[in-house]
């Protein structure tokens, strides 16, 4: 005689377990998706920043000393000065006389970091490019 179950379906058990994976793998990929997204925006950053470095330059070339604020750059060197992608702020500063100059950012990843260089960002200021 064989005996047939009449309502096939899941335990509980088997519910618990598969449930329980779902969730690990969702955190593990949580977490590896704002890493990426930190590396990204550090990314554009940097790139922001080499930007207005190569802004800066050639207005210097034109003019023999670097602007006293970026807002000098737009039209005629950049179309737009570029902003951070999330709420920092970039900050410029013609440091000790008309010809050098640093851009910092406040970065997300350690990783990109440079350094610590004050308050200035809409936070601490940790990566820095200066003039040549």
């Amino acid at each position: 005689m064989s005996y047939k179950r009449k309502n096939s379906g899941f335990t509980l058990v088997e519910l618990v377990v598969v449930i329980t994976i779902m969730m690990v793998i969702t955190a593990i990929g949580v977490v590896s998706f704002s890493g990426i997204n930190k590396r990204s925006r550090d990314s554009r950053r940097m790139s922001d920043l080499d930007k207005l470095a190569i802004a800066l330059e050639v207005y210097k070339q034109e003019s023999g000393i670097y602007p006293a604020n970026t807002g000098l750059l737009v039209p005629s060197y950049i179309d737009v000065i570029p902003t951070d992608p999330k709420t920092y702020s970039y900050f410029y500063d013609r440091t000790v006389s008309n010809y050098s100059y640093g851009l910092y950012a406040q970065m997300e990843d350690i990783g990109t970091t440079t350094g610590i260089y004050g308050n200035n960002c809409t936070g601490v200021c940790n990566y820095k490019i200066t003039n040549p």
